[in-house]
């Protein structure tokens, strides 16, 4: 869940305008002459690097991060070293003094992102000295204003926000004059008008009046650097190139697409589609990554406004379905957990809470995993289970106990409501029957089995790994969870995943329909895009002419999209940014898998 932040940002002097170093956008705008071009705010960006080391002299432990003393404990065979802006190590030592392993910690900070665990590994660099660099999460925060003519003349006004798409609410702006500021952006009309003022400064430095935050935020003529994050790709208008794939010591076999039986022109013209995409459209498709497997080998990676292979993605919801993957992954080691456990009993025993229903008892993971377990827990309503409820009160900072402690308003079963919460509790299962924090779990049974590269897991106010979303991850490494399910639970030869698991966790459970809702067909159709409940995996066909394909899928806001198509050892993943546009990127399985990547398949029977 994303926090909100305001004046705070300001008082910490965080804000930051851009240099002028581009003809983007106008240096000194004459008064009276509309201010054309493109604009930039963009917030300081943490460091992304750390160095950390750690020694032991004479029985003492002692640490230092990029060459500063930081405060060193051990407790109970733990070492942490935290530094003065709260961030910190936690690790231990293994058994043959090889390597210290653990977790780095970031904070929260305003700018919409919340406490994450960072996996780190130091390995021995001397006798009694460990030492390794750490990557990050990175922080940014932008906002483009691009200020243009359209083909009558007229000025319009777009905003841009890649990290959250924040865009004042409206895709596209009149630009009218304003006696008092110089200009205000426009937006509808009537009761639904939205005004924006737009202040010009001398010295060539645009004031916006943006409702994210209690001061307007100074706009500077974009940088060549940081245009890459407005378009789609930098050199629009030139032909597309595919990417070549280098083979990488991460777990994946590359392989040209023909190897696999693509038509690797119609991958070109894919990509040629995407890399066209014009920031300044009313719903511009903001896909950020789009990578292909096919029986296990990776065949297609490219990546659009500013993204790469190295950056780390918020997945969004797309990150509810590793405790549905994790469940296979401990039953594969022989941890006995399934989905007829039932979770919430344990919970309020271990709170000192009686079961205020005894209808709670009978909740299981699987009514967790299919949004069916009755709980006052909705995504669409104002209900109290819901995530932004959960998040915004302070009461209760063990989220497992706050899903545990909703009232009960349905039978377990009888209806389904999309809920974070249910999809978070299925961590208190796997905590109990793991010994270990949800991300460390994910660590062992999933991340080091794949070869995950750096990611970052979100948590909960308590400190415990949030599942109900919202981890950063490589695309590449996303794309692995996919791959090994479409192979049955394998991935370079190991079961990983319990192949029965596989088999159960995608199989439909619910249709999620009208009815299984209790809604009215018409607030059904702006809340769901239908199909079947598997365990977290959304079932629904592809349609590709005649055919009709049947795949599963885990999905997040803005167009997180993991999506398998068994029949054809197919696996598709993406990234985007049209947040809170389900309207867009909901289409992104039908428009980009079946309108183009089966297509381009030429070996279908």
């Amino acid at each position: 869940m994303k926090k909100s932040f305001g004046a705070a940002i300001f008082a910490a002097g965080l804000l930051v305008a851009c240099n002028v170093e581009s003809g983007r956008a106008q240096d000194n705008v004459p008064a009276n002459e509309p201010p054309l071009g493109l604009w930039v705010w963009s917030a300081d960006e943490v460091e992304n690097l750390l160095s950390i080391s750690i020694e032991m002299v004479d029985g003492n432990w002692r640490a230092a991060v990029d060459g500063a003393a930081a405060m060193t404990t051990l407790d109970e065979g733990v070492i942490s070293v935290t530094r003065p802006d709260g961030q910190k190590f936690v690790g231990e030592l293994t058994n043959d003094g090889a390597q210290i392993r653990g977790h780095w910690f970031q904070p929260s900070s305003p700018l919409d992102y919340q406490d994450v665990a960072t996996p780190i590994v130091l390995p021995a660099v001397a006798n009694g000295q460990w030492q390794a660099e750490m990557t990050l999460q990175p922080r940014p925060f932008r906002v483009f204003l691009d200020v243009f003519k359209d083909k009558d003349a007229k000025i319009f006004a777009v905003i841009r926000n890649p990290e959250g798409n924040n865009i004042l609410g409206a895709s596209r702006f009149r630009l009218v004059a304003d006696e008092d500021v110089g200009w205000t952006l426009v937006a509808g009309s009537g009761d639904r008008e939205r005004r924006h003022d737009l202040e010009q400064r001398e010295g060539g430095e645009l004031l916006l009046d943006y409702d994210r935050f209690d001061e307007p935020i100074p706009l500077r003529p974009a940088t060549d650097m940081l245009t890459a994050g407005y378009f789609s790709r930098q050199d629009q208008g030139q032909p597309a190139r595919p990417t070549s794939l280098p083979q990488f010591d991460d777990g994946w076999v590359v392989a040209a697409p023909e190897e696999v039986g693509f038509d690797p022109a119609a991958l070109q013209a894919l990509t040629a589609e995407l890399a066209s995409t014009d920031p300044r459209n009313r719903r511009p498709r903001m896909i950020h990554s789009l990578l292909v497997a096919r029986g296990g080998k990776l065949v297609f990676e490219e990546y659009f406004f500013g993204h790469d292979r190295e950056t780390r993605h918020d997945v969004r919801s797309l990150g509810k379905v590793f405790g549905s993957v994790m469940i296979g992954a401990m039953q594969q080691q022989g941890y006995s957990i399934d989905a007829a456990h039932r979770p919430i009993p344990d919970i309020l025993q271990r709170a000192g809470q009686p079961i205020d229903d005894p209808r709670k008892a009978d909740i299981t993971l699987g009514h967790l995993m299919t949004f069916t377990s009755g709980l006052d827990c909705d995504a669409n309503s104002d209900s109290i289970g819901s995530e932004s409820r959960m998040w915004e009160q302070q009461d209760e900072k063990d989220y497992w106990l706050y899903t545990a402690q909703l009232p009960m308003l349905h039978n377990p079963g009888e209806r389904y409501a999309y809920c974070s919460g249910s999809a978070n509790l299925v961590g208190a299962s796997l905590n109990a029957a793991g010994g270990a924090s949800v991300y460390e779990l994910f660590d062992r049974l999933i991340a080091k089995p794949l070869q995950f590269g750096s990611y970052h897991w979100a948590l909960a106010p308590n400190g415990e790994g949030y599942l109900g979303g919202g981890q950063y991850m490589k695309p590449r490494d996303i794309l692995k969870i996919g791959a090994m399910f479409a192979a049955g639970g394998i991935w370079n030869g190991k079961q990983v995943i319990n192949k029965d698991w596989v088999r159960e966790s995608t199989t439909p459970q619910i249709a999620v329909t009208a009815e299984t809702t209790g809604m009215t067909p018409e607030v059904f159709g702006n809340s769901y895009f239908g199909g079947s409940q598997a365990y977290i995996w959304g079932v629904d066909t592809i349609t590709v002419g005649e055919r009709r394909y049947t795949s599963y899928q885990a999905s997040g806001n803005g167009g997180q999209l993991l999506i398998v198509v068994p029949e054809l050892d197919l696996t598709v993943s993406l990234t985007g940014g049209n947040y809170r546009m389900g309207g867009i990127w909901g289409r992104w399985r039908n428009e980009i898998v079946g309108g183009h990547i089966i297509p381009a398949i030429t070996d279908l029977p």
